[in-house]
């Protein structure tokens, strides 16, 4: 049986709206191997195993299907053991996980018929976006533009000295919701300030300086409109840039929070903020990550 491991991603980082992300060394594992015939969906881990789907609705497999039928290559059946490990509906692409993790498992299937760029085209199209299934896949920090179902794409290293702390409540806001809060348009200097800050972004996190990165994943195109979903996001907000984040925003649509933080002052950030929090919002989880630099990898 064939193995892969598949990292969670933050997407946007603020001003890179659909475009910025980053994987993160918090995996979701995908086994899998043809049979002589049906689909056995095996969902091991006692978080997601009550509500996701185990058959032809699981979106890890409607991800292989796609690709099968794309190459008209068609197994007498399929057996995968799933292990999750990413939060759902939290901002921090599992549903991306799943159609890269799906994607990759097939073309391994396939005997590799698909180079990875191609995969990073199949993965937008079905995502409709590129940002997380792009880090996903190439890992690390990742610039991406999906057009004209083509992709073009940057994938850098990050170094250990950027930590990232995840803030993640105990309630779900879907992408759909998040999505359907933006307005149609934006004014002219809205986009100038998005466009300013998300090359300041780029250049910070290029360069390993990050002393600008609080400007820079401030934005103006979702997170004033989304930070309406996040119980005491203000608060929580200020908190953060109190206890010495780089900068903090919303991940992908949220409502998880993330703040960047230099390393050597990680463990004392996380000991404040999980102080804080455990006041004020008790069933939120803290993470620590790290960067994911490898994206998916093959285990077996």
């Amino acid at each position: 049986m064939h193995e892969i491991r598949v990292p969670a991603t933050t997407a946007n980082l603020g001003s890179g709206f659909d475009c910025l992300g980053v994987a993160l060394q918090l995996y979701n594992h995908i086994a899998f191997e043809e049979t002589d015939g049906g689909l056995e969906i095996n969902i091991l881990d006692n978080v997601t195993s009550g509500f996701l789907p185990s058959d032809e609705r699981n979106l890890i497999y409607k991800a292989m299907k796609f690709l099968f039928d794309e190459a008209g290559w068609h197994p007498k059946g399929l057996r995968l053991n799933l292990t999750n490990n990413i939060p759902v509906t939290r901002g921090l692409g599992s549903s991306s996980a799943c159609i890269a993790g799906g994607l990759y498992a097939a073309n391994m299937l396939m005997g590799k018929k698909y180079t990875q760029r191609e995969l990073l085209c199949f993965a937008a199209r079905l995502e409709g976006h590129s940002d997380n299934t792009t880090a996903a896949i190439a890992g690390g920090f990742t610039v991406s533009v999906y057009e004209k179902e083509d992709i073009f794409y940057y994938s850098h290293p990050i170094k250990d000295d950027l930590k990232l702390v995840l803030l993640i409540p105990d309630y779900v806001v879907t992408t759909k919701k998040a999505r359907s809060t933006l307005p149609g348009y934006y004014p002219l200097r809205d986009v100038s300030f998005n466009i300013a800050h998300a090359s300041l972004l780029v250049a910070s996190l290029l360069s390993g300086d990050y002393e600008n990165l609080l400007c820079a994943v401030d934005d103006r195109i979702h997170q004033p409109y989304r930070k309406a979903f996040i119980d005491g996001y203000q608060k929580i907000y200020n908190k953060c840039k109190n206890y010495g984040a780089l900068g903090t925003y919303i991940s992908g649509s949220g409502p998880t929070m993330v703040s960047l933080i230099e390393g050597e002052d990680a463990a004392f950030f996380v000991e404040d903020i999980r102080e804080y929090m455990q006041k004020g919002y008790p069933d939120w989880d803290i993470r620590l990550l790290d960067v994911d630099n490898d994206g998916i990898v093959e285990l077996a």
